[in-house]
């Protein structure tokens, strides 16, 4: 009876050993991952190179930015671009009107044809 109890007293032992190292290691794990969630949380309020923003900054950068936006847009629709030239049009070369090119010239196809018909072939 007496080694049943010695052997209940030991695997007791052990046990609570087990319990106290876990605790530990729970314990820095904690501590770990707090420390983790600080530097996550401290690198989301940061703007690169510019450290923190407050709340009004970020509110006042952001509408800075959709104020841009806005006048870019009304640029672009407006037509105004200084230094821009508006593309042009792209004509004929042989009749000089827009709406096709060289090799489907209408003018072009009548003048060849009738180059061809008054030219004289000579055979030696």
């Amino acid at each position: 009876m007496l080694t049943a109890v010695d052997r209940l007293a030991r695997g007791i032992m052990a046990v609570m050993y087990e319990v106290a190292l876990l605790r530990t290691e729970v314990s820095v794990l904690r501590k770990a991952n707090e420390g983790l969630s600080k530097r996550r949380r401290a690198k989301k309020i940061r703007v690169r190179l510019g450290g923190s923003l407050t709340i009004q900054e970020a509110q006042d950068l952001l509408d800075q930015k959709a104020v841009d936006e806005q006048v870019a847009q009304e640029t672009r629709q407006s037509g105004g671009g200084a230094g821009r030239s508006r593309t042009k049009i792209r004509c004929c070369g042989v009749c000089g009107k827009p709406g096709h090119n060289v090799r489907t010239c209408q003018e072009a196809a009548e003048s060849s044809d009738s180059s061809v018909s008054n030219s004289v072939i000579v055979i030696s």
